[in-house]
């Protein structure tokens, strides 16, 4: 029964993933009919085989025509609004979030609309007065959340999210009366309140997250540890999770007394999933757990196998899209590595007497089974494996169970004794400071991670999955194992070192690929500066991208940072990249009057790192390495991208010009006030707009090469006219969007 049921399940989600990845909508009636006939096959063969078959064509069948139903509904409803101003009314399902451009709350639509279905709804700060149950109700305009730009995304349908809502006017809110539906959420977001309380803002973020998943107001810098590291998976609630709540049940029921213990801690985890507001990775754990309890009251032997594909079948049933999302995946991912992979892993070394070194070896099996599998997953989605998270993982698990529980007892406490929370809180305190001393230790570490901006590490990961992948489909043997962990580590340092070569030349250069916005590297000698860090597109963190890059090439710290202006898509990856690498000093324009807000933010983040800010308003020039740069002050007024700094480097009779966002008027200018040099290279000015990158500029320049930093946008960057001007001028043009990073060389 078990492994019928471990068949049909496997089958149904099958179908969900061929419906995400593989067959358009019309073609999965035509599938599901093959399904079918292969459905008859199998009730003609005789004996397992036959059995196996139909119960998997059959599954097969029944998943492809339900997506089909599911999808055309949803298709439908979002078609009939997407693009729309439309009355609409709506009702809040979670709390706000922050985004890096605005607020957001998921939302509900209401009454007869063409799409009743979930959705999420952007505004401004008035969103956080919000809670679950409210209703709001106004002229709204609906896009389509599967696509950005024409780009097809599923971090919205995963979650089974169908409209993007923005409001036109004024919404009017009708506070929700009392409703058990939305009361786990609720108490959840009163325990939040009080960690805020307990713990402060230094530690509040991380035990919000490791206790709810609760980041939207996690710190960058703790972030980026995190995730460099390799341990930010705490945060994200899970089966780790459900474990320390089971655990911690099971301690005061006992493990003995398996009705009463299934009976309390079923009913706890269905609770806390929907405390957490029931993503993915919680679901499948709670599903899993769940059997595990209950199998033995039912006469049924547990097996993590069929509780894994149940969950997984119990998912796409409730969405067929959560297939595609990245946490659903990582979650299934990291559950089979550690069913099938870490026993074997577990089993090759040797086992020591001591109780403590063999939960070092548990904890090391496990972490390397999980990785095996999720590699490949971590270098698609994040372009990056961490090498430090096997080392993490041994030093920081035990002190997350440890400091989970104190959290959950120091706010629970809080919220009756508050004296006697805070005296609990000091033991959540100083778990959360190993945990994110460790992960900031760790991520310092030179090649603590690899990143795919590296261009031999896929293969590289190829050649690791085939070799292990032989070893593992052939006779077990200890040597083989050794040999190839052997072999799969000298590769990864040969593929690692080939990038650095690239800084043993005489200047290298690179402009990073950071979608629609722009990060320049200058390097030489050692030394190195980076010009601008950000992007417009909400899908790229620039400080992820130009630390990883920076990182591949061996820059593990910035001599000088140098922001032309203030404005998002230069300067708002400077957060992570401060929190990644180390900078000894930041040059910037003065602020303009429309601009403090980020200017302010940027001069927290010099103060918070220690990165010396200096003002240029006049030119300066100073040695990099066996190069120079100089830093031309605005030339004129006119606003912000006109009132930027232009950055000029000289490596020998190399030249390179940097304009920033500034216009043709300001182009000549500068061309007309200050001594610029006939150009090898020229970054072209706001990324390539029809009002930059003038004639003037060019004639007096003669750039032979044309950079242009650009993504995905609605401006129309880059600009056929400027394009033109470029090639009149005979210039060979090469693009981020279409190149990815641009990179050279002087050897």
């Amino acid at each position: 029964m078990v492994r019928k049921l471990m068949i049909v399940a496997l089958a149904f989600s099958a179908g969900a993933l061929l419906s995400q990845y593989c067959l358009p909508l019309a073609a999965l009636p035509w599938a599901a009919g093959a399904a079918a006939a292969l459905l008859g096959l199998g009730r003609l063969l005789k004996g397992r085989r036959g059995l196996v078959l139909s119960l998997a064509a059959g599954a097969l069948a029944v998943s492809l025509l339900y997506c089909f139903a599911f999808l055309t509904y949803i298709r439908g409803g979002v078609a009939r609004l997407a693009g729309q101003e439309r009355f609409l009314a709506v009702e809040v399902t979670a709390y706000a979030e922050a985004t890096s451009q605005r607020m957001r709350i998921p939302v509900r639509i209401l009454g007869q609309a063409p799409l009743r279905g979930n959705a999420m709804l952007y505004g401004g700060e008035e969103l956080l007065a919000l809670s679950p149950g409210d209703q709001l109700s106004g002229v709204m305009l609906a896009e389509d959340a599967s696509s950005i730009d024409g780009t097809p995304i599923a971090a919205f349908t995963a979650r089974g999210i169908w409209l993007l809502l923005y409001p036109q006017g004024e919404v009017a809110v009708t506070p929700g009366e009392r409703s058990l539906r939305y009361l786990p959420q609720q108490a959840a977001h009163r325990l939040g309140e009080t960690a805020d309380r307990l713990y402060g803002q230094r530690w509040s973020t991380f035990l919000k997250a490791l206790l709810f998943g609760d980041r939207s107001d996690f710190d960058p810098g703790y972030q980026s540890d995190l995730s460099e590291a390799g341990i930010y998976h705490i945060t994200s609630v899970s089966g780790l999770h459900c474990g320390f709540l089971l655990s911690l049940i099971a301690f005061f029921v006992g493990r003995h007394r398996r009705r009463l213990l299934a009976a309390i801690a079923i009913p706890c985890l269905i609770l806390y999933t929907l405390a957490v507001s029931c993503p993915a990775s919680m679901v499948r754990a709670a599903v899993m757990l769940s059997l595990v309890l209950l199998g033995p009251l039912l006469g049924r032997e547990s097996d993590g196998a069929t509780s894994l594909a149940f969950a997984l079948m119990v998912l796409v049933a409730a969405n067929p899209c959560a297939i595609a999302g990245i946490g659903l995946q990582l979650s299934f991912a990291s559950m089979a590595g550690l069913m099938l992979l870490a026993p074997r892993i577990y089993a090759w070394f040797p086992k020591p007497g001591n109780r403590l070194l063999q939960g070092v070896v548990y904890t090391l099996s496990t972490s390397l089974g999980c990785m095996a599998v999720t590699a490949p997953l971590s270098a698609l989605y994040f372009n990056s494996i961490s090498l430090a998270a096997p080392l993490a993982n041994i030093l920081c698990l035990w002190v997350s169970s440890f400091t989970f529980i104190a959290g959950v007892f120091s706010v629970a406490l809080g919220m009756v004794f508050p004296p006697l929370g805070a005296a609990v809180a000091l033991g959540g305190k100083a778990g959360t400071w190993w945990i994110l001393t460790v992960s900031e230790v760790l991520s310092d570490i030179p090649f603590h991670a690899v990143y795919f901006t590296n261009p031999y590490l896929k293969y590289w990961l190829v050649y690791a999955i085939a070799a292990f992948a032989y070893c593992a489909l052939t006779p077990p043997e200890r040597r083989k194992y050794g040999l190839a962990a052997a072999l799969t580590a000298l590769t990864l340092v040969l593929v690692s070192a080939l990038p650095i070569r690239e800084r043993q030349g005489r200047f290298h250069a690179a402009a990073i690929d950071v979608g629609q916005g722009a990060s320049t590297l200058l390097a030489s000698g050692g030394a190195a500066a980076l010009v601008d860090c950000g992007s417009s597109n909400s899908y790229l963190d620039a400080g992820d991208a130009a630390a990883d890059a920076l990182n591949t090439w061996g820059y593990f710290g910035l001599d000088y940072l140098i922001l032309t202006h203030y404005h998002a898509d230069h300067a708002n990856g400077l957060g992570v990249l401060l929190a990644r690498l180390e900078a000894e000093t930041l040059y910037a324009p003065v602020p303009t009057a429309g601009e403090t807000a980020l200017h302010r933010e940027v001069a927290d983040l010099a103060e918070r790192y220690g990165v010396e800010m200096v003002y240029v308003t006049e030119d300066l020039t100073f040695p990099l390495g066996e190069a120079e740069v100089t830093l031309f002050a605005p030339v004129g007024d006119g606003g912000t991208n006109e009132e930027g700094l232009s950055v000029l480097c000289t490596a020998g009779d190399f030249d390179l010009l940097i304009t920033g966002d500034m216009n043709s008027e300001h182009e000549m200018l500068l061309s007309g006030l200050k001594d610029l040099p006939d150009l090898e290279v020229l970054l072209v000015g706001h990324h390539g707009s029809q009002y930059a990158t003038s004639e003037a500029l060019l004639e007096r320049t003669s750039p032979e090469v044309g950079i242009i930093s650009v993504g995905d946008n609605s401006y129309g960057h880059p600009s056929e006219e400027a394009m033109q001007r470029m090639v009149r001028q005979g210039m060979r043009l090469y693009r981020t969007d279409l190149q990815g990073t641009v990179s050279l060389l002087l050897p």
